[in-house]
């Protein structure tokens, strides 16, 4: 750990009693915000923030903590007057509500503190936020960076270069949480990844050796939501849960038994690697253990594009026969689909929609190639004079942060051109009955139940506001026989099909504000080359 940048501004001490306010920023409309499920389920948000309460598990016990999550909640100034310190962890994507929060409480001179993705990846732009600044994985040294703030001699600048040994790290502290206001439950199991992906930050970030959580401590936080009352899906939120796959194993071999013993009240989702199709063991173990769903990183068609960015895990065998053995061995697959690589041709849009379409994906984020800050691309795109000053991302929607091969105009128009076509309505639902009949549920996959008047709610809102009132109606009712007629013996295919009509109401739309925004940018890029 080191810490430098302004060390002798003076701050006071804070004593031993300290009250943290935990902000959760808001994030922008995007891929994944669902904001066209969260109109028709109760719930408001997708995913609580985990780093957020582990980071407060870490906080000495004396320490009072609450925590206002901005996709549901206002922020007050009552609430801000109330804190000793402001701590915000965020992604690079949260970033105007970033700045909102910290000015805000700065104004009402609360002491401010930042950790997470984006400060990890870009202090600079932060210091001038805030008070204090934390890069890295704080696990190890929180304790330290506790006592700094205790007694007054705080850095400006924490940068934690150590990986941190998770196996020790504590409980998250999921007693913060509301949780009716969630949909999904996130937990972790591993960070890190061994693979070598030029446009990745995760290696940069948190290291190429997975490291891993024990399976008696992830199965300790079961039994905690458990205790609470959660009894929903949980995201497995590792960037690669099979980063290391003898772990990964071992995990899923002992929650197979735990879930026996409960009586299956949660069901899993992750996100994993192709290689997950070479492992049938690890994917049978997954299965057993209530797996459903897994997002992969499946990014292109082209060969030629994955060479380029170090992508040679999607290399060893047909891409398309992965995904096929993974869906026929129990779970049901989402992918990431980029274009803008150097070796793309202006063919690529037509290859990603026909590869989407035979791999029967309906949940398929496609997106523009980014250069994240730390990324190998990022320095190679500096290194070539191609990054664009003031470009930075804020999505795979907005154009790249840097000079790419095919033309600007091309490359936006040509995604425009592939999100109409996978999110027109009658083409989406086709390829969810597709993904549905490719996907072999097995016996011991069980959803989690539901209540009836929780189902008979969400039936009514998603039949006012999908099956009456949008403008794609006939294709949600269409959808709706063809599911009862090919899936309606099959209660998890069933469920699974209706969560899917409720998606549409998210991603036709989105879909549609995305190429609205396309178009103008098209415009400018067009109206820039002349």
């Amino acid at each position: 750990m080191e810490g430098d940048l302004e060390e002798l501004r003076p701050f006071p001490p804070l004593g031993p009693a300290v009250r943290v306010l935990m902000v959760w920023p808001r994030f922008p409309s995007s891929y994944w915000s669902l904001e066209g499920v969260t109109e028709i389920v109760p719930e408001r948000s997708l995913m609580p923030p985990l780093g957020l309460i582990t980071v407060a598990a870490l906080c000495p016990k004396q320490w009072a903590i609450r925590l206002v999550d901005l996709a549901f909640e206002e922020l007050s100034e009552e609430d801000l007057m109330w804190a000793d310190l402001v701590m915000v962890s965020a992604m690079q994507v949260q970033r105007d509500d970033v700045c909102r929060t910290l000015q805000r409480a700065s104004k009402l001179g609360r002491r401010t503190m930042i950790g997470g993705p984006y400060a990890s990846s870009e202090p600079e732009a932060l210091l001038s936020l805030t008070d204090h600044v934390v890069v890295g994985e704080p696990d190890e040294i929180f304790q330290e960076i506790a006592a700094d703030l205790e007694v007054g001699s705080a850095r400006r600048l924490y940068r934690v270069t150590e990986k941190p040994d998770i196996s020790r790290t504590p409980l998250p502290r999921f007693d913060l949480l509301a949780l009716e206001k969630y949909i999904l439950m996130a937990v972790q199991f591993s960070r890190g990844c061994p693979f070598t992906c030029e446009f990745c930050d995760i290696i940069t970030l948190y290291g190429r050796r997975p490291r891993t959580k024990s399976p008696a401590q992830l199965i300790g936080e079961l039994d905690k939501l458990l205790q609470l009352g959660w009894r929903k899906e949980i995201f497995i939120v590792d960037d690669n849960f099979i980063g290391n796959h003898k772990a990964a194993l071992e995990l899923a071999r002992e929650l197979e038994g735990w879930q026996l013993r409960n009586r299956y009240p949660f069901g899993f989702a992750t996100e994993a690697s192709i290689d997950l199709a070479s492992r049938p063991e690890l994917l049978e173990a997954m299965v057993k253990a209530n797996f459903s769903r897994v997002f992969i990183g499946i990014e292109t068609p082209s060969a030629e594009s994955l060479k380029e960015a170090k992508k040679f895990q999607n290399l060893r065998r047909d891409p398309l026969d992965c995904i096929r053995f993974i869906q026929q061995r129990g779970l049901w697959v989402m992918g990431g689909f980029i274009v803008g690589f150097d070796s793309d041709q202006a063919d690529i849009f037509d290859r990603q929609i026909e590869f989407i379409e035979r791999a029967a994906i309906p949940w398929a984020m496609a997106g523009v190639l980014q250069a994240p800050p730390t990324t190998p691309l990022y320095e190679r795109m500096k290194k070539e004079g191609r990054l664009i000053q003031g470009g930075l991302e804020f999505s795979n929607f907005s154009p790249p942060n840097f000079r790419t091969v095919l033309p600007l105009p091309v490359l936006l128009g040509g995604l425009r051109r592939m999100l109409l076509t996978l999110y027109d309505p009658r083409r989406f639902y086709e390829r969810v009955l597709d993904s549905l009949e490719l996907w072999q549920v097995r016996p011991e996959q069980k959803a989690p139940a539901l209540s009836f008047l929780y189902q008979l709610r969400v039936l009514f809102k998603s039949v006012w506001r999908q099956g009456l009132m949008s403008d794609y109606r006939r294709d949600y009712w269409r959808f709706l026989g063809r599911l009862m007629l090919r899936c309606g013996l099959n209660p998890q295919k069933r469920r699974l099909g209706f969560e899917l009509a409720l998606s549409g109401h998210h991603f036709i739309r989105y879909a549609r504000n995305v190429v609205e925004t396309l178009e103008a940018e098209s415009c400018r890029a067009a109206v820039h080359a002349s």
